[in-house]
């Protein structure tokens, strides 16, 4: 594992970093002649700049963690996850909370069904709808 010290953080330069507005950045090996890790932008990679300037530019950074493989994917679903969905089983209050039935009378009606066309722009005209 390569590591920088910089402002008493220790960067770990195996791992890409994203700055506070979501662009990802990552170091490909080189220096500076002063011994400063360069980070590259994938969008700009022929345009690499010294990890303290990123940091003061676009900072803090922040490490990306590295994406799960399919078998730990698999090992945090429950094993009985696949054969519940499969039955289509979902509890009540979930299913309740998550979708609730919206019927007619929920909505207030529109002006415009009440008074009809004409009488909805008469409404306008008088200030009230």
């Amino acid at each position: 594992m390569t590591t920088y010290l910089h402002d008493g953080i220790v960067f770990d330069l195996t791992r890409s970093f994203v700055d506070v507005i979501g662009v990802e950045w990552e170091w490909r090996g080189e220096w500076t002649a002063s011994g400063e890790p360069l980070l590259v932008s994938p969008g700009l990679p022929e345009a690499p700049v010294p990890l303290p300037d990123v940091y003061r530019d676009h900072g803090p950074l922040i490490p990306i963690s590295p994406r799960p493989s399919a078998a730990q994917y698999r090992a945090a679903v429950d094993p009985d996850y696949a054969a519940t969905v499969a039955a289509g089983y979902v509890e009540n209050h979930i299913a309740a909370a998550v979708a609730p039935v919206l019927t007619a009378h929920h909505l207030q009606p529109s002006p415009l069904e009440q008074l009809g066309f004409r009488g909805f722009i008469r409404s306008l005209q008088k200030g009230g709808a």
